[in-house]
């Protein structure tokens, strides 16, 4: 189960939030924060996997630029 500070910070890693900003919103020291890193990263994750899921969406539909931009994306990893 995700709890509230959890979930911010799986959201500061979608959005790309440093440090110092999510300090800001959380209002204490990220370190204290059990598993950051993972949570992060997670975040980060789920963002890539979203873009490129919305983009296969697109591609199978027909949408030539979405194919395109999904295959970069693929390379690119």
């Amino acid at each position: 189960m995700v709890d509230k500070i959890d979930e911010m910070i799986i959201n500061f890693g979608a959005l790309g939030y440093d440090e110092k900003l999510a300090e800001k919103i959380i209002g204490e020291p990220i370190k204290k924060i059990k598993n950051y890193k993972k949570l992060y990263e997670r975040g980060q994750a789920l963002a890539q996997y979203a873009i490129d899921l919305k983009l296969f969406e697109m591609a199978k539909s027909g949408d030539i630029k979405a194919m395109d931009k999904l295959e970069f994306r693929k390379k690119r990893r």
